[in-house]
């Protein structure tokens, strides 16, 4: 019964795509590794304090070139004998000397069914911004032998943000739907380069809501490797973002794979897990798209779990009074 309700949900949601109104949030290449940037629910999916970084330098070879920076730490815990779980999130992303940042925190209800969990979070943050993420667009200098330079119209306002998702996982199986900017922040953005007045030509905008829907699931084929199929649908009003994934993992230490996005080209990757710490390249190919004339894109990804005990106060040894 639980399943069939999980079910009409996510059927209803994707109907509402149809009702969506320019891209603000860029999907990383190794998105299963920052899910829960994009989803709250998957906030406290293991059974430890779950710390992660990624820096992504896309379009290498385009001058004010967009860079960005995750920082996510989520945790599970107990309350009145239910599952919860509890995330911080700080993202930042650069162009040229303009950049915006968000820090949010997230919560999640947990409820488990069978052998997974229901899980249904909300993500509140505050967002600092300098710039439209949704205008982004490439020109080209003469210049400079036509290299490709990345604009944006300035602003300068912060703002709620706020966001949704609900997520099923197993130890075989995930998928989450997840709307971000749920509240549509509205801001004014000015419609020039990054050298405009910021207090000239103002027009009013707002961050279109962007749907996210993400599945995966792990085969496994001899021991100890394993096959992990993954794909990500990234929905805006005008645009539909694709990322399909084949990922290999190895004894739970080693993993490589390949990427492909819809309108845009490849990703190659690879990792390896080092004394409990999980490390991460991954190289974009852009075969089409605004990235098509650059050096590709990079990215790098790092993770570490505490224990969930780690910071609780250890007893300490003692000796009995008889025996001194």
């Amino acid at each position: 019964m639980e399943k069939r309700r999980f079910s009409f949900i996510i059927l209803l949601l994707l109907w509402s795509l149809a009702h969506l109104q320019a891209q603000w949030d860029d999907l990383p290449g190794q998105y299963w590794a920052t899910k829960v940037h994009f989803n709250p629910s998957f906030a406290g999916e293991t059974e430890a304090i779950s710390t992660a970084a990624l820096y992504r330098y896309r379009w290498t070879g385009i001058e004010n070139a967009p860079r960005q920076f995750y920082l996510m730490a989520d945790m599970p815990f107990e309350f009145f004998g239910k599952r919860h779980g509890a995330g911080l999130m700080i993202y930042n992303e650069t162009v040229g000397q303009l950049h915006n940042s968000l820090l949010a925190a997230q919560y999640n209800f947990k409820k488990e069914i069978g052998r997974g969990f229901l899980n249904m979070g909300l993500q509140v943050g505050v967002y600092d911004l300098h710039f439209d993420a949704g205008s982004k667009h490439i020109t080209e200098d003469s210049l400079q032998h036509k290299r490709g330079i990345l604009r944006v119209n300035p602003t300068g306002k912060q703002v709620i943000d706020l966001g949704a998702g609900i997520s099923w996982t197993g130890k075989a199986f995930f998928a989450g739907l997840s709307v971000m900017h749920l509240n549509q922040p509205g801001f004014y953005a000015h419609n020039d380069s990054l050298s405009t007045d910021i207090q000239s030509d103002s027009a009013r905008s707002s961050i279109s809501r962007s749907y996210n829907l993400i599945v995966g699931c792990n085969i496994s084929l001899f021991h100890p490797l394993e096959i992990q199929p993954m794909m990500w649908i990234q929905t805006y009003p005008k645009q539909t973002e694709v990322e399909a994934t084949v990922r290999l993992e190895y004894d739970k230490k080693f993993s490589g794979g390949l990427s492909w996005r819809r309108n845009d080209g490849y990703l190659l990757f690879a990792g390896a897990v080092i004394h409990d710490i999980e490390l991460g390249y991954a190289y974009g190919i852009h075969t089409s798209g605004p990235g098509k004339n650059s050096r590709g894109s990079h990215e790098l990804f790092l993770r570490y779990n505490f224990p969930i005990d780690y910071f609780k106060p250890k007893r300490q040894p003692h000796k009995s009074i008889r025996l001194l």
